[in-house]
């Protein structure tokens, strides 16, 4: 069988890495990283594209890769905040969309929960650095406040698509969690400025008939892109390798679950 054909929406850090993996240690065949203004490769040229880019470009370019039949890997899961476009995106397309778990773990458990039937409870808290959570609609006087802050300070609290919208770097995690747990008309997310944080922490937690989910991730900021988690690329390269199994292709060089 040809190898996999891998192609990269967003040309940034979180690509940049994952590209050099790809390149160092598997057998994909890479056909390009294509940034703001590239042209997209054709259909028949490329099995699936990786995107970490952003939001905005999620809306612009992923449903148009989706319609042509290109399978998306997603990491910029919080663009299904909005439930127009996450129709978009789920329904009715020849290509399919893989939502990448990235900076958050414990969402096999919470699938399964949700499979069994409706949660009755969905939440997530995110601490990070103050100066890593800085977005371009908070007053100035709050960005001052940010980049010197010793003490913690609660940012959002509340529906988690709202906090993903609001903290589209930092909130991809509350929406994988919203839509593992198929719950966006109630899942919560808080954001919390902790001075402390020199490691990102996230704490879901989610309720069922059948359990109960606690789980706590932290991350390793990267030190490139600080409102990254630096593990995000290689949470990129395994949802790459499952695919590539999943479709038959060769994955040699990818751990085995």
């Amino acid at each position: 069988m040809t190898a996999l054909r891998v192609g990269f929406l967003g040309d940034g850090h979180i690509n940049g890495v994952l590209r050099r993996a790809v390149e160092a240690s598997r057998s994909y065949e890479v056909v390009g990283s294509y940034g703001r203004g590239d042209a997209l490769p054709d259909p028949a040229d490329v099995d699936v594209i990786v995107e970490a880019a952003t939001q905005q470009a999620v809306r612009e370019r992923v449903p148009g890769l989706l319609q042509a039949g290109i399978d998306v890997i997603l990491l910029s899961v919080g663009a299904l905040a909005d439930p127009w476009l996450r129709s978009r995106l789920l329904e009715g397309n020849r290509g399919r969309l893989i939502a990448c778990t990235g900076a958050i773990g414990g969402l096999d458990q919470v699938r399964a929960l949700r499979a069994a039937g409706p949660l009755s409870e969905v939440s997530i808290e995110s601490r990070k650095l103050p100066a890593s959570v800085i977005q371009s609609w908070m007053p100035d006087g709050l960005k001052d406040d940010l980049r010197t802050r010793t003490t913690e300070l609660l940012l959002a609290d509340g529906p988690a698509g709202d906090v993903a919208r609001r903290f589209p770097a930092s909130a991809n995690v509350a929406a994988s969690l919203a839509l593992a747990a198929d719950a966006w008309d109630f899942a919560t997310a808080r954001v919390i400025a902790d001075p402390d944080a020199v490691q990102t922490r996230h704490e879901i937690h989610a309720v069922g008939e059948l359990g109960e989910v606690r789980a706590v991730v932290v991350n390793t900021p990267s030190s490139e892109r600080p409102r990254s988690s630096a593990v995000v690329a290689w949470a990129a390269l395994r949802s790459l390798d499952d695919y590539a199994r999943l479709r038959g292709f060769d994955a040699e060089g990818a751990a085995f679950l």
